[in-house]
């Protein structure tokens, strides 16, 4: 266990010297800080500014007297700044030299042109000038009847009060959470298991290796080669993911608290994920071990770790299909295979519906399985180092190993 402790200090303490490490992750947390941060600055502006100074101006010439009072009417588009003009030759001389951005001719209570210079794709239209004549409209017509249009605005207005009980999970919103967390899982996975490969493939390539595992237990080596990269990727995702959630609370008023939902993650699917998401971020980190182990140049790991890659990119999928459908035999047989539950199972856990028997067990076969593909890593790391310049195939090592 000392030796194991040894390896896992002074394999940590590579990662958290290396300046490229740090000044990475560094970077990355300023980088994700600074898109949540900078918008504010802008969010602030606008509120602050004169609504007016960014109105749309817009012409308008009301030659059949629809609207009596322009006033009122104006009141109705907050974000317009509307001329009253004499003419429709007027409001299309504005609109064409661009002292408008556009135009309306109003030709009756419930008619009207639109006039614009040029329509694009992103151009506004014309709803809510539409729907201010219609408001304008109704308002002529009631009050023709004696009515107080006012008072049926209110009615019309009254907002319904209600309140939402789940009874269950909230899948819904537990949707956006799981999402990020698989892409999260994805990215450790990925970037950290070929990292791993290349730490272990280094150290084969430095001869000084072959006295260290004759003189060191292999399963402290790899335990601890391992276990430290893990680490290292854990420690620079929680800084980076760290900085993100420091900056948003920080600047949470000036966003309007429009992202608390990203941060509110339910406690049940954050248990889910560091069970099932670390215990499979692991089972893979073992793996990338052990494909590192059996060659002897870090330009073979890609060649090496494909069949890894493909084995992961289907746990990958078969969790974005999942997304809306978590309770297919797909999913639930995926929930259960060691190489395919960090995914499976969080997503049943987070969408759909599990039982606690099936959990456990689902555990104790990923759990298991990390053991003991470390402890095969372990061993084909020993063999491989030994064997260093000879590219080996994982069933020639498994062979060899039985031998002995």
């Amino acid at each position: 266990m000392k030796q194991f402790w040894t390896v896992l200090k002074f394999e940590l303490g590579n990662y958290f010297k290396n300046k490229g490490f740090v000044m990475t992750t560094v970077l990355i947390a300023v980088i994700l800080s600074g898109v949540i941060i900078v918008p504010t600055f802008f969010m602030g502006n606008s509120k602050s500014g004169d609504s007016g100074e960014h109105a749309v101006t817009v012409a308008v010439a009301d030659e059949a007297g629809v609207i009596s009072d322009r006033e009122s009417f104006a009141a109705m588009l907050p974000d317009y700044q509307l001329q009253f003009l004499d003419s429709e030759d007027a409001v299309k001389e504005a609109v064409e030299s661009e002292e408008a951005e556009k135009g309306f001719l109003v030709q009756g209570p419930d008619q009207y042109t639109y006039v614009l210079k040029n329509r694009s794709v992103f151009s506004e239209g014309q709803d809510p000038f539409e729907e201010a004549l219609a408001k304008n409209y109704r308002a002529a017509e009631l009050a023709r009847e004696g009515i107080d249009a006012a008072e049926v605005e209110n009615i019309y207005a009254q907002p319904m009060k209600s309140e939402t009980m789940i009874l269950g999970k909230d899948s819904a919103m537990n949707y956006w959470y799981t999402y990020a967390l698989i892409f999260i899982l994805y990215f450790l996975i990925i970037f950290y298991g070929q990292m791993i490969a290349v730490s272990v493939t280094t150290e084969k390539s430095n001869r000084a290796i072959e006295i260290l595992v004759t003189s060191v237990d292999s399963n402290s080596l790899i335990f601890g080669k391992v276990l430290a990269g893990a680490i290292g990727g854990i420690v620079q995702a929680g800084v980076i993911l760290g900085s993100a959630l420091v900056s948003y609370h920080a600047f949470a008023d000036a966003w309007g608290h429009q992202l608390d939902f990203l941060f509110q993650i339910p406690a049940v699917v954050w248990a889910a994920f560091l069970v099932f998401g670390l215990m499979g971020y692991l089972l893979y980190a073992f793996i990338f071990g052990m494909v590192g182990a059996l060659v002897s140049k870090t330009e073979d790991i890609s060649k090496s770790s494909s069949t890894v890659m493909i084995i992961y990119m289907a746990s990958f999928f078969v969790a974005i299909y999942g997304m809306m459908m978590p309770d297919t035999m797909l999913v639930k047989v995926a929930s259960f295979i060691p190489f395919t539950s960090s995914n499976g199972m969080l997503l049943r856990i987070a969408l759909g519906t599990v039982a606690p028997w099936e959990i456990m067990i689902s555990a104790v076969l990923l759990g298991g399985s990390c053991i003991l593909v470390g402890v095969l890593a372990a061993k084909i790391f020993r063999f491989g180092t030994l064997m260093y310049g000879n590219p080996i195939k994982l069933s020639t090592a498994i062979k060899k190993i039985r031998e002995k």
